[in-house]
C-alpha cells in the first residue's frame, strides 16, 4: 500500500458516524498544529508529531471496526493495536522520535504497561480490509514494548530517562488532546488562553465591578510571575497571583489544598472569567458535575481543557506519578502559569512532592510557578529560592501591611474549652468555636444547643450530601455560633467577631485567627484553651504541638500581624527538622524516569503524616448501597448513574483505625464503587456517630 492508496481508503471508511476517517485524521492534525504553536518545544519535531497525529487511527480501516460503527458487531479488536504496523510504514521520522511516535499511537487510548495488548498478540490479531489481511501488528507491538521495558531506546540513542519521558508526554499529550478536541467538535483555541493580558483584563474588570482599584503592589507584579510572595489575609492574594500571569503563557493552573476551597474558588473564577473559560477537578468531580448537569463534560474538566484550570494539588501531582492519562494531565502545565495557593497547608511529605514537581515543571515544561501564602515561613521561602523562585513582592515592602494590622486580641486560658460553654452561649454577633477533633466539636455543639438555637456544626465527618448543604449554610451565617474543626482554616471567606479555640500548632492558629475580623473593621477577640485527653496533641504531630505550647504566651503580646509572622517563623525553626528530612530524603516523584502508567499513584499520594481517612458508607445507608452493588451487572445506564450518585452522596471519610474497628466487609461495594461499609450510625445534624 502506498500513500495515495492509504488516503483513498481513509476517505471511504468512517471514524465515527457522520465523519470519515480522512476528515477526522485531518482534524486531529489541524488541532495538533494549533496546540504546538502555543508551547515551546523543538520545532524540528513538528513534522513527526503532526504525521503521527494524522496516522493515529488507521486501525479503524479494519472491517470489524466499521461493522461495529454500523451496529453489526458489539466488539472489535482495539484499533490502536491494529493500525500500528501500517502507521510505521508511513512515519518517516529519525530515531528515537519514530519509535516514540509509534509508542504514542499505540497508547493513545490505553497507557503503557507490560501486559498491554498481550491478548491480541497471543491471538495474532490482524488488520483486515475488505476481507483481506493488510498487516500483522504483533511483531511491531512486541518490538515497541521491548524498546521501553528493556530500555533499548535509552541505550541505543543515549537518551536520559527523564528526557525520554518528556518527549513521550509531548507526543502523546498533543495526540490525545487533539483527538479529543476534534471528536468533541472543539478547537484548540478553547484549550489555551488568548494571552496572559486577557487574564489581567478580566481580573481588573472583576475588581472594579466590586468597587476596588488595583493596589500599588498589584500593579507592580502584572505579568511578572512566577515567584513567591506573602500578603495578609484579605489583601487580594488570589487576584495578585493572577495579575502576575506572564503575557506569553498558554494556560493558568491554580492549585488548592482541599475540595471545599477548590469549589469555592471555582465559583469565584467563573464570575471572573466566565463559566466557558474555567475547568476544574478534584476527587469528587463526578458529584459536582452531576449536580451541575454536566456529566458529559467530565473529560473537559478533569483534563484541564479550558484556559483556566482550578483543582486540588493532588490532581496536578498525579501527572508526575504516571496516573492514567498522565501525558494529558502534564500537558496542561506546558507553558502554563501554575499558581500554588496556601503552600503552608501541606504536610512535610506532600510539600516534598510539590517542591519536586516545581523543579521538574520549570526545567522541562517551561512552567512559570507562583507560590503564595499569608504565613509563608522564611525557611520555606529559602527552599523555593533554591528552586529558582524569587520574591514577586519584596518582603520588606509588605511588612508595613502586616505592621499596620492587628485584627485580634489573644488571651490564653489554662482550662478546657468545655469550661467556657456558658460564656460562649452569652456572646452576641458571629461566634466561631474551633475544636481539634470531631468528637469534641460534636460534644461542644450539643452543650451549646441546649442553651440557644442559633448554633451550627461543621466538620469533616458528614456524608457528601450533607457536607455540601453545611458548606452553603456556613457561608451564609449572619449571626450565631459556628462550632467547627480544622476545616475552617484554609481559604474560606468567612468572618467572625470572636473565636474560642483549642490550642494547635502556631501555623494552624494563625490561619484560624484569619477567620476573625477578616476585614479589619472592628476589634476581634480570640481565646485559646487547653485540649483535653491523654493524647491532647491529636490530630497534629506531637513535636509540632509541643513547640507551639511554648509559644502560646507570646501570642498575648502581639502588637501587629508582623509579630504573628515572626512567631510563626520561630515555630518553623523549632520543627523544620521534620520538613528537612522529608525534602532532602524525600521519595522523588518516582515515575519521572518512566513512561508506563502506575496504578499505585493515588495510594502514594493519599499517604499523610497525620490522620489517614478512607471513604465509607455508614449503617443507615449501607443496605441500599450494597444492594446497588450486587445488582450492578444487571442495571441499565440510567440505573447505574442513580446508584453511583446515591453511594457517593452517602459516603463519608472515616479515620482508618475507626474503619478497622467498625468495618462492614462487602467485596461488591468495594469492587463496584471503591468504598467501604462502616457499622456506625449517622445523624444529619451531627454527622457520623463515633464514640465520644
Amino acid at each position: 500500500m502506498d500513500w495515495e492508496e492509504l488516503i483513498a481508503l481513509m476517505k471511504t471508511r468512517m471514524a465515527k458516524p457522520g465523519k470519515s476517517l480522512y476528515e477526522h485524521s485531518l482534524g486531529v492534525r489541524r488541532e495538533a498544529e494549533k496546540l504546538l504553536k502555543r508551547i515551546p518545544h523543538d520545532k524540528s519535531l513538528d513534522d513527526c508529531i503532526l504525521r503521527h497525529a494524522f496516522l493515529h487511527d488507521v486501525g479503524k480501516l479494519d472491517d470489524r471496526f466499521q461493522a461495529k460503527l454500523e451496529g453489526k458487531r458489539k466488539r472489535a479488536p482495539p484499533h490502536a493495536y491494529l493500525g500500528i504496523e501500517v502507521a510505521s510504514l508511513f512515519l518517516d521520522c529519525d530515531e528515537p522520535y519514530r519509535t516514540i511516535a509509534l509508542l504514542s499511537i499505540l497508547t493513545h487510548h490505553s497507557d503503557l504497561h507490560e501486559g498491554l495488548y498481550q491478548r491480541e498478540i497471543e491471538e495474532n490479531e490482524k488488520l483486515m480490509v475488505d476481507g483481506k489481511v493488510i498487516s500483522s501488528p504483533a511483531e511491531t507491538v512486541r518490538n515497541l514494548r521491548e524498546a521501553i521495558f528493556y530500555e533499548d531506546l535509552i541505550y541505543d540513542h543515549g537518551l536520559d530517562p527523564v528526557e525520554l519521558r518528556n518527549l513521550y508526554t509531548l507526543f502523546n499529550g498533543v495526540l490525545r488532546l487533539a483527538d479529543w478536541l476534534d471528536s468533541a467538535g472543539l478547537g484548540a483555541e478553547s484549550y489555551h488562553l488568548d494571552s496572559g493580558h486577557s487574564v489581567h483584563q478580566r481580573v481588573i474588570e472583576y475588581l472594579r465591578r466590586r468597587g476596588h482599584e488595583l493596589r500599588p503592589y498589584q500593579r507592580a507584579v502584572i505579568g511578572k510571575g512566577g515567584g513567591y510572595f506573602r500578603l495578609p489575609t484579605g489583601d487580594g492574594k488570589t487576584e495578585t497571583s493572577l495579575l502576575a500571569t506572564p503575557d506569553s503563557v498558554s494556560k493558568v493552573v491554580y492549585s488548592l489544598p482541599t475540595i471545599t476551597t477548590t469549589e469555592a474558588m471555582r465559583t469565584r473564577f467563573e464570575a471572573m472569567f466566565g463559566r466557558d473559560k474555567v475547568s476544574f477537578s478534584h476527587s469528587m468531580l463526578f458529584l459536582s458535575l452531576y449536580h451541575r448537569g454536566e456529566l458529559d463534560k467530565k473529560l473537559i474538566h478533569r483534563y484541564a481543557m479550558k484556559p483556566i484550570f482550578i483543582s486540588t494539588v493532588d490532581q496536578v501531582l498525579l501527572a508526575f506519578l504516571n496516573y492514567p492519562r498522565f501525558p494529558v494531565r502534564e500537558f496542561a502545565l506546558r507553558n502554563a502559569h501554575w499558581i500554588i495557593d496556601e503552600i503552608h497547608a501541606y504536610t512535610p511529605y506532600t510539600l516534598s512532592l510539590i517542591l519536586n514537581a516545581i523543579e521538574h515543571a520549570i526545567k522541562h515544561l517551561n512552567t512559570r510557578v507562583t507560590v503564595m501564602s499569608a504565613t509563608l515561613p522564611n525557611l520555606l521561602a529559602e527552599e523555593l529560592e533554591k528552586r529558582g523562585l524569587k520574591p514577586l513582592i519584596s518582603p520588606k515592602s509588605v511588612e508595613s501591611r502586616y505592621r499596620l494590622r492587628k485584627r485580634v486580641e489573644v488571651r490564653v486560658r489554662n482550662e478546657p474549652l468545655m469550661n467556657a460553654i456558658d460564656e460562649i452561649a452569652r456572646e452576641n454577633g458571629r461566634v466561631l468555636v474551633v475544636a481539634n477533633t470531631v468528637s469534641r466539636a460534636v460534644r461542644i455543639y450539643g452543650e451549646l444547643r441546649r442553651r440557644r438555637k442559633d448554633v451550627y456544626l461543621f466538620h469533616s465527618r458528614f456524608i457528601n450530601e450533607d457536607k455540601r448543604k453545611k458548606m452553603r449554610l456556613v457561608e451564609k451565617i449572619e449571626k450565631g455560633i459556628l462550632v467547627a474543626t480544622q476545616v475552617v482554616e484554609v481559604s474560606l471567606d468567612i468572618d467572625y467577631d470572636v473565636m474560642y479555640t483549642e490550642a494547635a500548632p502556631i501555623d494552624a492558629l494563625v490561619q484560624r485567627f484569619g477567620r476573625v475580623n477578616r476585614r479589619g473593621l472592628k476589634k476581634g477577640r480570640v481565646y485559646i484553651f487547653e485540649p483535653e485527653g491523654k493524647r491532647a496533641y491529636l490530630p497534629y504531630d506531637r513535636a509540632a504541638f509541643n513547640a507551639s505550647l511554648n509559644l502560646l504566651g507570646e501570642l498575648e503580646q502581639i502588637g501587629s500581624e508582623l509579630d504573628l509572622l515572626r512567631i510563626n517563623d520561630r515555630f518553623y525553626e523549632e520543627i523544620w527538622g521534620r520538613y528537612e528530612r522529608a525534602i532532602n530524603g524525600r521519595p522523588p516523584l518516582v515515575k519521572l524516569r518512566d513512561v508506563t502508567r502506575w496504578s499505585l499513584a493515588e495510594k502514594y499520594l493519599s499517604t499523610r503524616d497525620a490522620f489517614i481517612t478512607l471513604p465509607a458508607v455508614p449503617r443507615p445507608f449501607l443496605d441500599e448501597a450494597i444492594d446497588y452493588a450486587s445488582r450492578w451487572e444487571e442495571m441499565s445506564h440510567e440505573e447505574r448513574l442513580k446508584a453511583a450518585v446515591y453511594v457517593i452522596e452517602h459516603t463519608v471519610n472515616v479515620p482508618i483505625w475507626t474503619l478497622k474497628e467498625h468495618l462492614h466487609h462487602s467485596d461488591d461495594l468495594y469492587d463496584v464503587f471503591g468504598v467501604f461499609g462502616v457499622e456506625l450510625e449517622y445523624d444529619s445534624e451531627t454527622g457520623l456517630l463515633e464514640e465520644l
